[in-house]
């Protein structure tokens, strides 16, 4: 597939890559009194849901990272971090008022695993006194290789004994020269090590974690990480663009703009990349995963129960998302809840007996409209007009008269198929589905809304 830089140039504008409707920059202030009730309905529903435990600490920088990081190399911060998560953890089960059933968890960060194995194992039995924690659900954490290998590989064994049962390997590119233009020194060798003792461990799921668009990134030497990750053979692959937002994240800057592929070659990267990921039998879940046909997202699409959040594409296991930990997101009972992203006040609020939340967003009806909308195109990629109706009681065209005109320019340019029944993104579509989704978002088109975002190439 080839398209020329002029009709690259229409789509590679900042857009949204919806892990949430509304967008974060749409957040505002929350009373945490609301949140707590918010979390009580959850809880009596009594309905599974989902946890997300954020470890903020890396030892160094990667200069391409987007995540909420604090660089800490003192085990004594890690200690006051973990006691102030299982406070946290203490005031969430009260509000839920019974041991709820948790069918995924999922630890990331920063770098979970650069705690200590006796953190690891606090942090674990915390939770699982607080939650029922579904042994047949998804139980992942995010690994640098880096972190695991020492004495034997003790730490990956140790995360096995801990019950996780999915693990996702942070290795973005195996070439040294972008690896030191980004500040991420891993050698292939280590990869190698961590992932062939995840097969000898016998977890469930493996991933594997890669970014195209970074610094001396060419279609050609990108092809030589792909052909290696090949080899290994994970049962699921992300390939994520390169989110440049220094405006948000200071470090990116060090990276000069003159290191980096321009628009074309970077679409190309990802195109060659993608080919050749579908040519070894994975399944394209998504704009930017691929999985093993027999591995749950792929069984996931073809049953239409992806779900998009915070962690990209994930299996839809429960509906509430319970966020612990500096920064972390949760959805619950149609709210959106951001904690605290400084350490001073996460500690003070967790240690005065409050829950730290700071931010947030009450969904209204329209909103739940358009998320539903948006979500169905970013993980079905389709959309049945019958199907909206009887969910919201209302005809899309009609509900959607605004958006009309922005339909027609999609089909126009080929990335959208609409008719009386469903709108289908056509292969392009497929590709550029950010911007297909953006359609229907009804704050995008503020002055100055696509600023805040990365660029959909």
């Amino acid at each position: 597939m080839d398209l020329d830089a002029k009709e690259l140039a229409r789509f590679d504008v900042a857009t949204p890559r919806y892990t949430s409707y509304p967008t974060a920059p749409e957040w505002e202030p929350l009373e945490v009194s609301e949140y707590e009730e918010r979390l009580r309905e959850c809880g009596r529903r009594g309905e599974a849901t989902s946890v997300y435990v954020h470890v903020p600490f890396c030892k160094t920088m990667c200069l391409y990272c987007a995540c909420s990081v604090v660089l800490n190399r003192q085990p004594e911060n890690e200690e006051r971090y973990v006691r102030a998560l299982l406070k946290e953890v203490e005031l969430v089960r009260g509000l839920l008022a019974r041991r709820q059933s948790v069918t995924q968890l999922h630890l990331g960060g920063g770098t979970p695993t650069q705690l200590s194995e006796g953190l690891l194992t606090r942090l674990m039995e915390g939770l699982r006194e607080a939650f029922e924690i579904d042994t047949l659900g998804e139980v992942a954490i995010e690994i640098d290789p880096r972190t695991v290998l020492d004495g034997e590989g003790a730490k990956l064994r140790h995360l096995k004994r801990l019950g996780f049962n999915r693990v996702s390997f942070g290795v973005q590119d195996t070439d040294e020269r972008v690896q030191e233009a980004v500040k991420r020194r891993q050698s292939l060798e280590m990869t190698r090590a961590a992932y062939e003792l995840s097969r000898e461990l016998e977890f469930g799921s493996v991933n594997i974690d890669l970014i195209y668009g970074l610094p001396y990134q060419t279609a050609a030497t990108f092809q030589r990480t792909v052909q290696e990750i090949l080899k290994m053979r994970p049962n699921r692959i992300a390939m994520f663009s390169y989110a440049k937002v220094p405006w948000l994240k200071a470090h990116q800057r060090a990276i000069k703009e003159e290191t980096l592929p321009s628009t074309e070659e970077k679409f190309q990267i990802y195109l060659e990349a993608r080919r050749e990921f579908l040519a070894a039998g994975y399944v394209a879940v998504g704009m930017d995963h691929f999985a093993l046909e027999s591995d749950g997202l792929s069984l996931a699409l073809r049953s239409k129960s992806l779900q998009r959040n915070f962690q990209g594409y994930s299996l839809r296991l429960a509906e509430d998302l319970i966020g612990l930990g500096l920064s972390a997101t949760g959805f619950v009972s149609r709210c959106y809840g951001q904690n605290a992203k400084e350490l001073e006040e996460y500690y003070a609020a967790v240690d005065g007996g409050q829950l730290p939340i700071f931010r947030g967003k009450r969904l209204s009806q329209d909103d739940e409209t358009r998320r539903w909308t948006i979500h169905k195109l970013m993980c079905d990629f389709e959309l049945d007009k019958g199907e909206f109706e009887a969910r919201f009681g209302r005809s899309f065209d009609s509900y959607y008269a605004g958006e009309q005109a922005g339909l027609a320019r999609l089909v126009a340019q080929g990335l959208l198929c609409v008719d009386e029944k469903r709108l289908v993104p056509t292969l392009y579509g497929s590709l550029f589905i950010r911007t297909v989704a953006s359609t229907f978002d009804g704050y995008l088109a503020r002055e100055g809304g696509h600023r805040l975002f990365s660029k959909g190439v």
